[in-house]
């Protein structure tokens, strides 16, 4: 038996170990983007105390015009493309517009609306799709540690401004709905071209969303 095939350490011709799962994958490739946007202000300060209300509700508010965006691309590619994967129930956008109401937030007024177009292509491939999805439902799995520090320093709960935070209701449901989209990924496992766009397109999530908090980062100190 050629061992090197059972090695984890065995790569194919673009580099990537041969046994790594997608989504191992693109966690390795998008490290660097995602450790630099847990840093950024609006969210870095969401596990620390004094961390302002005001602050919080710019990211909601952000978050919302950027899950309209993508979503809509998910529907959209999804809707002429059968795929053994439902996004129904995974939707992130009813999280964000329960919060913005809680608060008697309008996103859609001037001063909450996008200094920029949110510069997202539409999806066009399974890898791209993958991609996407791979950086809003780590999101919504990391969010179960941040709802914890908002009820602790804001009093926030999932019925009480930070339905978002709360993902799919308990850490159970959440790693569940985790792995069932692991087990789609790895759908390319076999496929580096679809690979190789998944990289890309998870890393162009983590970028725009990092511009976009920029700019209602900077509104807050005018």
């Amino acid at each position: 038996m050629d061992r090197q095939h059972d090695s984890p350490h065995a790569t194919d011709d673009q580099g990537r170990p041969k046994r790594e799962s997608v989504s191992a994958g693109l966690q390795r490739f998008t490290h660097a983007a995602h450790v630099h946007i847990n840093r950024h202000p609006l969210l870095s300060g969401l596990t620390k105390p004094g961390y302002a209300l005001d602050k919080y509700q710019a990211l909601l508010a952000a978050y919302y015009h950027i899950y309209a965006v993508i979503e809509r691309h998910i529907d959209a590619f999804l809707a002429v493309n059968a795929l053994p994967f439902s996004y129904g129930e995974r939707r992130k956008l009813p999280w964000l517009v329960t919060d913005l109401k809680y608060f008697g937030i309008d996103p859609e007024t001037p001063d909450l609306s996008p200094l920029r177009p949110i510069a997202l292509a539409p999806i066009d491939s399974a890898g791209e799709l993958i991609g996407t999805l791979y950086a809003i439902e780590g999101a919504t799995l990391g969010c179960q540690v941040l709802s914890r520090h908002l009820h602790e320093t804001l009093g926030l709960t999932a019925s009480s401004g930070a339905c978002f935070f709360n993902g799919y209701g308990d850490a159970h449901e959440t790693q569940r709905r985790w792995r069932e989209f692991g087990v789609f990924a790895n759908s390319i496992r076999a496929n580096p071209k679809q690979q190789g766009a998944a990289e890309l397109s998870a890393l162009g999530v983590f970028e725009v969303i990092e511009r976009q908090l920029d700019d209602y980062h900077a509104r807050l100190d005018r």
